[in-house]
């Protein structure tokens, strides 16, 4: 039996956000990676093949989105 291995090229896009806690007011810092793949079945809501420019503004909107989400410092976390 023959196995062939495809390795698709990897979109990545790092996003970093500065907070105040919302519980104590100390500073939290999180980074968090998105990706996607260019492969022949990730495509966009007309059927086509999405091309790095449309995975690159989806990672920004995913991101983006991550980024205004409220985030608690360890402390604050572990006491419920």
């Amino acid at each position: 039996m023959y196995t062939e291995t495809i390795r698709f090229e990897e979109v990545k896009r790092q996003f970093i956000k500065n907070l105040p806690c919302p519980g104590c007011g100390r500073k939290v810092r999180r980074q968090r990676t998105f990706c996607q793949t260019l492969n022949p079945w990730n495509k966009r809501a007309d059927g086509m093949v999405k091309s790095r420019l449309d995975i690159w503004d989806g990672l920004a909107e995913r991101g983006m989105a991550w980024q205004s989400e409220a985030v608690r410092c360890a402390r604050c976390e572990a006491t419920p």
